[in-house]
């Protein structure tokens, strides 16, 4: 009777132990500083009763529903999650004005009523970027240059986080050859910001146009110069060239003869 009774207690718990689960959490991989965020958490009690609902941001729990109090919900103060009660509920909680500090590792964790307590969770990153309307400052494009003499400009975006990805374009073709390309890295800025800085150093043509182009995510800033090579440098480049030519023929012309 005992071993009978054991059986049936163990099948009871197992069924319901495997009957919660966790379908899915929705979490914006990406959201910009000052947004509001919905986080949801779509779960399957399969005829199970619900005992909690808690959300943790890096295992740091800021919100729980539980059915049984009342009010139902509570948010804990946690750096960078402002919560709205009235716009969360047992399956989703509405994030305020997210700030960088906001980033982090979202989980979502669902636990049954008793007997069993049993739990399941999911989880995912977001992270919160701020791009400026600001677009990239490009330097060293107003000084003269003599044609065919490497390029000494850079770009560097606005203040962001992360750090932007810089590209630059020339007459409209994306340089890819890093041999031309010199990567400063990101550099820190007030606010927990950082600055991307890429410099350039083709060669000097007579006519470019010079285009850099910052990125964070889908979003896009660029700034647009041109290197124009002054009459007088081109004719002092070209009478060097016309020197050269001469030589060299002069050398072939002995030689021959």
């Amino acid at each position: 009777m005992k071993l009978v009774l054991a059986v049936n207690f163990f099948l009871y718990y197992t069924k319901v132990s495997i009957c919660l689960r966790v379908v899915g959490v929705s979490v914006p991989s990406l959201k910009q500083r000052g947004e509001s965020v919905t986080l949801t958490c779509d779960y399957d009690l399969e005829g199970g009763k619900l005992y909690s609902v808690k959300w943790y941001r890096d295992n740091e729990e800021f919100y729980r529903y539980m059915p049984r109090l009342t009010p139902p919900q509570h948010a804990h103060r946690l750096d960078g999650v402002r919560v709205d009660l009235e716009k969360s509920s047992a399956r989703r909680v509405h994030l305020r004005e997210v700030t960088l500090k906001s980033r982090g590792l979202y989980r979502c964790e669902v636990s049954e009523e008793a007997p069993s307590f049993h739990s399941a969770q999911s989880e995912t990153f977001m992270e919160i970027y701020f791009f400026p309307r600001e677009s990239p400052r490009i330097v060293g494009h107003e000084r003269p240059y003599e044609i065919l003499e490497p390029l000494d400009v850079n770009c560097s975006s606005a203040k962001a986080f992360p750090a932007p990805d810089l590209q630059w374009h020339i007459d409209g073709q994306k340089v890819t050859d890093q041999s031309l390309l010199i990567a400063y890295g990101a550099k820190p800025a007030p606010q927990g910001l950082l600055v991307s800085t890429l410099g350039l150093r083709a060669p000097a043509m007579p006519h470019m146009k010079l285009r850099c182009v910052a990125i964070i995510g889908p979003h896009k800033r660029e700034r647009i110069v041109t290197i124009e090579i002054s009459s007088a440098n081109r004719h002092k480049t070209s009478t060097f060239v016309t020197a050269v030519l001469l030589t060299i023929i002069s050398l072939i012309y002995q030689k021959i003869l």
